[in-house]
């Protein structure tokens, strides 16, 4: 009952106030006053408005993370560079391959191909002694290379870290393993997040690992001969190795790793991150361009001779190399397309469902006086994917027909045995176009492994020898 009594006393106060503030008179001086609080609160929130940009998507959700970081060595270059090179890196408890890391990529890498690149080092020990030290030893031996813009030496303060301890024990991985994995993912992504806007493109490398000869050409090659929109190509067989990203990903590769930092290794959370972005399968760019050379683990020392056995340091440059296009009515397997044959670099052509008339054209850039062509078919490890019956053909008299380039006329020069085919001529022979043609329907497949044009040497007047070009 005096729950019942207290609801009643309320219910007709509540009246009688209402009805006093109906049958009030108004006074006219508190409309002015309550029209003056809402203009000052218009005044308010047209002040904020003009002082707040409103939100954006791509700004706020996709541009790189507010991250702090420790500068030790260099500075972001002021202009983008072709390629960004990512290396996280620890102190290990028995050997360190930094150091001869750096120097692989500067050392196989030409004048031309350094101004085009940019290497980040980020320093992942948890002590900063650490991180001084490597940077120490990292300035000591490129002191060049930072003055030059090309090597610039990063951390992050231990704040700017999520907590590593209780984490999930997923895959049933012991506690120090889930610790490790987790902090790496967190590198990585700071890492990534810091070459944002660095350049056109980066690509993820180990601190123990050694380069091939021009790799940088190689894979801007590679690139240029990809056909469809890509995610991630990987030039390397091995974990995070080599992996290529455009530089517009990267935000987002960040934010990636960090929300899923203590789930699951790095290279698993690499691998869901292309197919998210609608990409099947991995690109695999052949042979590999860089090879994994440590010996113990940065993870509790442990030993670690993991090798790449399609890794191929020096690439030999087979003949001259005239610039050319490449085009084929083959089906391409993969990523292994026409053009690796044009372009310099360590790829092939590897086609398949092979059948009668099937060719496979070089429309030369100029018109060259050749001397010798040598085509080898197959591979060591494929050594049945081979031309059995073929010919080889000079063009003259470029034609384009439907975007496809070619010749107006052919003619035979060379029969394919055991799947090579060569000529060589005192009496050069004026050239627009090779083509190789399948004179019979076979099951194996074909790989063009190499494709050597040499070209009529002319002597200038400094009595330089050079390769030259057709006179008319």
């Amino acid at each position: 009952m005096p729950r019942c009594n207290t609801w009643k006393v309320l219910f007709v106060a509540s009246a009688l106030i209402s009805i006093a503030i109906i049958f009030t008179p108004r006074d006219p001086s508190n409309d002015c006053n309550i029209n003056s609080i809402l203009d000052q609160h218009l005044e308010i929130s047209q002040l904020y408005q003009q002082n707040t940009r409103p939100f954006d998507v791509r700004e706020d959700s996709m541009e790189a993370l507010n991250v702090p970081y420790i500068h030790y060595l260099g500075s972001p270059p002021t202009e983008k560079r072709f390629l960004a090179i990512g290396i996280s890196t620890v102190k290990r408890k028995k050997e360190n391959y930094l150091l001869n890391t750096v120097h692989s990529i500067f050392n196989h890498s030409s004048k031309e191909e350094l101004d085009q690149l940019v290497v980040v080092v980020y320093l992942a020990n948890s002590q900063h002694t650490l991180n001084k030290e490597t940077a120490e030893e990292l300035n000591h031996s490129f002191q060049l290379d930072v003055k030059a813009g090309r090597l610039v030496v990063i951390s992050s303060p231990t704040r700017a870290y999520p907590t590593l301890e209780g984490l999930k024990r997923n895959y049933n991985d012991s506690p120090d393993r889930v610790k490790f994995r987790s902090k790496q993912n967190i590198d990585y992504a700071f890492l990534v997040n810091f070459c944002a806007n660095l350049s056109h493109y980066y690509i993820m490398l180990e601190d123990d690992i050694t380069c091939a000869n021009n790799f940088l050409t190689s894979i801007k090659s590679n690139i240029e001969s990809q056909k469809a929109p890509w995610t991630t190509i990987t030039y390397s067989t091995l974990g995070y190795i080599g992996k290529l990203y455009h530089n517009a990903d990267l935000s987002k590769l960040a934010r990636f790793l960090l929300l899923f930092y203590d789930e699951m290794p790095c290279d698993w959370l690499l691998d869901l991150f292309f197919k998210s972005k609608a990409q099947k399968e991995i690109i695999r760019a052949k042979p590999s361009l860089f090879q994994h050379m440590g010996t113990y683990s940065s993870f509790q020392g442990s030993m670690n001779k993991l090798k790449d056995k399609d890794f191929v340091e020096v690439h030999e440059k087979y003949g001259d190399h005239p610039p050319a296009s490449c085009s084929t009515n083959i089906e391409a397997y993969l990523d292994n397309v026409a053009d690796n044959v044009c372009y310099l670099g360590p790829s092939f052509f590897w086609g398949k469902n092979i059948k009668k008339d099937n060719y496979f054209t070089m429309v030369f850039q100029d018109t060259l006086n050749i001397e010798k062509v040598h085509v080898i078919t197959g591979s060591p490890d494929h050594p049945g994917d081979m031309i059995k019956a073929g010919f080889l053909e000079l063009g003259s008299v470029k034609v384009k027909n439907k975007d496809v380039e070619s010749c107006k006329s052919f003619r035979k020069v060379a029969q394919f045995t055991n799947g090579v085919a060569s000529i060589k001529t005192d009496k050069p022979q004026t050239s627009d176009c090779l083509r190789i043609t399948i004179s019979a329907d076979q099951d194996e497949w074909v790989i063009i492994q190499k494709l050597g044009v040499w070209l009529k040497k002319t002597r200038e007047v400094s009595g330089s020898v050079t390769p030259g070009l057709a006179t008319n």
